[in-house]
């Protein structure tokens, strides 16, 4: 039989353009010398959706057991938006992914299986477990199964599609499917048994590198870091030292400040409302703009809790060390003074270019795509504050200090200067406030006359999402 192209009609599947023999579905019917590789949807002239499965030649007899419902959710399925969603329910998705899965032009959409791979069930090659680590793109894999007749394959997940394809003399194939990866990285597994044996296989896919989570079609964006390794701190400044080695494991963070109106969105309302240092303010008519004057406290016991319940994300405030890591570029390694730049007006709204906090991702990002982590506003981190660093080298994940008083903030704010060195912008410096924000405004004398101010007017934070 020559290569060609099948095509589900009438119940069953067709060889495109040679008026070939009609396999019925779950039924008889053999495909000499040729293997299953895969379904694809295409437009057809009168514009409704059709299936087109492809066939290459292969030195045996394959019989195709294929279900309706079953290719149509197989390889090429794809997650994205649904219009019945109710509003409060979130849409967690990559913006990158084209909109239609199934352009043939989209060069990340496989018309042929990425890899064969081969499981022994007889002999002394048998292995009751392997693994397979896949992208975040969606992929399809044929898995050649050399065991007798009679062998069955179950996924514990939806994302991954089976086609089995049955074959003479212990030739014995499996089509899987994984479709794309819109959120965080999964795995599932796929169990084989023939006979009394069984072959555990664990499925890895990694997850998307921009994830879009949408609430009441409000959207914020968290960008993938990959983890590795970097030198934190800085010798040369008391308050940074000692420079010492850190590992990080990946993580998501968001690519902007948190802004207004994703703050009124969880809380119902914004926070300089209760102010008395923004009275009269006109923040409501700034959505865009990173939300300030938020202590810790509230982030980490109100604004962080409401939005897992709305979401189902466990998002937190970055550690300090994250924080540095994703300031200085992650894997790029800037090694810029600033966030993506050595020219501070650039990446940093600061006092010598605005006189006041600006809308979010309007000056340049940094090699990860991060806006803002100079200038703007001050970010929240995890972390008490601790001077100098008590980590030796080497640790993985710090979190800081197990107590203290002060949290710290990092990246300084519209109205810094760099009238000492570099200033609070440098992606090294470290900055303190006590969580609550209220503090001694003679800082902490001790006088019985030191009234109490507010401190976090020009703070605000972005988020991460650990896996």
């Amino acid at each position: 039989m020559e290569d060609g192209r099948w095509k589900m009609e009438d119940g069953g599947w067709r060889m495109e353009g040679s008026g070939g023999i009609l396999v019925e579905t779950l039924a008889s019917g053999y495909v000499n010398k040729s293997k299953f590789i895969g379904c694809k949807k295409k437009h057809s002239p009168n514009n409704e959706r059709i299936n087109t499965c492809y066939i290459t030649a292969l030195d045996m007899k394959i019989r195709v057991f294929l279900s309706i419902s079953l290719v149509a959710a197989m390889i090429f399925a794809s997650c994205g938006k649904s219009s019945d969603k109710p509003k409060d329910d979130p849409i967690i998705e990559n913006p990158d992914d084209p909109d239609d899965p199934d352009d043939p032009d989209d060069p990340d959409d496989p018309d042929n299986p990425s890899q064969t791979l081969i499981i022994r069930f007889d002999g002394k090659s048998y292995q009751s477990s392997s693994s397979l680590q896949l992208e975040h793109k969606k992929d399809a894999i044929i898995f050649l199964l050399e065991t007798n007749p009679g062998w069955t394959a179950d996924a514990d997940a939806d994302w991954i599609q089976l086609a089995a394809l049955q074959g003479e003399a212990g030739k014995l194939g499996l089509m899987a499917g994984f479709a794309s990866n819109p959120s965080l990285p999964r795995s599932a597994t796929i169990t084989f048994k023939s006979g009394e044996n069984t072959h555990l296989l664990k499925v890895s896919q990694k997850g998307a590198p921009k994830i879009r989570v949408t609430i009441n079609e409000l959207s914020f964006d968290l960008i993938l870091i990959e983890g590795g390794s970097f030198i934190m701190g800085n010798s040369d400044i008391p308050e940074s030292r000692y420079s010492h080695t850190v590992n990080l494991s990946s993580f998501y963070m968001a690519q902007t400040e948190t802004t207004n109106d994703l703050w009124e969105e969880i809380m119902g309302a914004l926070p300089y409302d209760k102010l008395a240092d923004f009275e009269g303010h006109n923040e409501y008519e700034r959505p865009f703009h990173p939300v300030s004057g938020v202590s810790w406290n509230a982030i980490f016991h109100n604004f962080l809790p409401e939005l897992k319940r709305r979401t189902g994300l466990d998002m937190q405030l970055p550690t300090e060390a994250q924080w540095e890591y994703a300031a200085a570029g992650g894997i790029h390694k800037e090694n810029y003074n600033y966030s993506g730049s050595d020219e501070l007006d650039k990446v940093a709204w600061n006092y010598y270019n605005c006189d006041d906090k600006q809308e979010v991702a309007t000056l340049s990002p940094n090699a990860l795509g991060i806006y803002d982590m100079s200038g703007n506003v001050r970010e929240w981190c995890r972390d008490w504050y601790k001077a100098p660093y008590a980590d030796e080298d080497g640790v993985l994940d710090p979190a800081g200090p197990a107590e203290g008083t002060q949290k710290v903030v990092r990246g300084g704010d519209f109205g810094d200067q760099t009238n000492f060195g570099l200033g609070t912008f440098y992606i090294r410096d470290r900055q303190a406030q006590v969580p609550g924000c209220y503090d001694g405004c003679w800082g902490n004398t001790g006088h019985p006359d030191e009234p109490e101010c507010f401190f976090c007017g020009k703070t605000g934070f972005r988020m991460v999402l650990e896996f």
